[in-house]
């Protein structure tokens, strides 16, 4: 039986019955008359995993219906078609293919966060994606530059996206998370001071979410209870507080605030939380996991293709973000699968390499071989 590439391997992770069935619920096949939905994701999600950048480098291998891209049900692509599908096609269906892909991902992600209580932990953050604004004059962000941000959680069991909001670079993150964001009850959610606004944590707090953040410098509050901490490991107060200005008036209720020096940049934090359940270092080892949203970032700019687009319209731009995202995930499910210990940086260079290869996924993204550096009965001998 010949073995199909790794490209195929890949792609087979979403059915292709499952796919007609979101193009059937979008209608996104409507008014295409040569390349469909099937081909516009194939050729997108090529140029992802491959690194392509460029609409004629993708257009060489789909346009010449090759045999291994006309088994997998592609259509010949064009330049000129591939552009206006980027343009022009609705991005309801890929953003329904990464909720898709990312209920997939969580059957075979890791379930335990870390930490010694239930319940899921999401690092929350944006990041900034630079644009030309000569190209691109809707991403205006400050005096003459161009940007877009993508906004999301990691769940810090098994560094998955939980969701995609992507707005033009001026939106602050705050605005993001009110308009657009919601967590589920029981949630934990990890965020940077840029988040701290006390009409949105109240609200976090009402629906039963957790969060952890960083206090503001200008905070003005009233201590009503100070706990024992042991300050030779950095824990210089842990205290209840109630806030005393009118902002903070938008807060109901109580709050913890545990200042933490940390012993090896001897950096003092601040933080702000409505856990009052959790020891005082678990608050400050739930912070530092923070950083795994800022990995996934660096992860995504630098082993995916979301610095230079294959459009200028906010309609490519976004397309090229979510199937990115998709791609991500789908490293991330065979990663699971094969309960490998290969990481995802790593995991994604052998594949982007290897693509149209021939060979199993188990082996290309399994344990390396031993090695026996020193065979026995190997001897050197040196005249002197």
């Amino acid at each position: 039986m010949a073995q199909n590439t790794v490209f195929e391997q890949i792609i087979k992770l979403i059915p292709r019955t499952q796919f007609q069935s979101l193009v059937h619920q979008h209608d996104a096949d409507k008014f295409t008359r040569t390349m469909d939905s099937w081909t516009w994701f194939g050729a997108l999600l090529f140029g992802q995993m491959t690194g392509h950048d460029s609409i004629r480098a993708i257009e060489r291998v789909f346009a010449h219906t090759d045999s291994k891209m006309k088994k997998l049900g592609f259509g010949p692509v064009r330049k000129s078609t591939l552009a206006d599908a980027n343009q022009n096609r609705s991005i309801d269906l890929l953003e329904s293919l990464f909720h898709y892909t990312l209920s997939q991902a969580q059957k075979f992600a890791p379930v335990k966060n870390g930490f010694r209580f239930n319940g899921q932990v999401l690092a929350l953050d944006s990041t900034t994606i630079e644009l030309c604004l000569s190209l691109c004059p809707w991403a205006k962000f400050h005096h003459d530059k161009g940007a877009t941000k993508l906004h999301t959680a990691i769940d810090i069991a098994g560094d998955l996206p939980q969701f995609a909001v992507i707005t033009d670079g001026r939106t602050h993150d705050i605005r993001a998370a009110r308009e657009q964001i919601s967590f589920n009850k029981g949630t934990t959610v990890v965020c940077d001071r840029g988040y701290v606004d006390y009409a949105w944590l109240n609200e976090l707090s009402q629906n039963g979410v957790w969060f952890v953040t960083r206090t503001k410098t200008n905070m003005i509050f009233k201590v009503v209870e100070s706990k024992p901490t042991d300050r030779t490991r950095g824990h210089i107060c842990d205290q209840i507080i109630y806030l005393k200005t009118q902002a903070g008036s938008k807060y109901q209720g109580k709050l913890r605030r545990i200042t933490y020096r940390d012993p090896d940049t001897n950096k003092r934090l601040t933080f702000l939380t409505n856990r009052f359940d959790l020891a005082t270092q678990t608050i400050c080892d739930l912070y530092k996991a923070r950083w795994k949203v800022e990995l996934f970032f660096k992860t995504l700019k630098q082993h995916l293709r979301i610095k230079k687009f294959l459009g200028t319209s906010a309609n490519a731009v976004k397309a090229q973000i979510l199937v990115a995202l998709i791609a991500y995930l789908l490293v991330q499910i065979l990663r699971f699968q094969l309960k490998t210990s290969i990481s995802i940086v790593d995991a994604m260079a052998v594949i982007g390499t290897l693509l149209l290869l021939k060979q199993p996924l188990s082996i290309l993204l399994g344990e390396l071989p031993n090695v026996n550096r020193h065979p026995i009965g190997l001897q050197m001998t040196f005249n002197l």
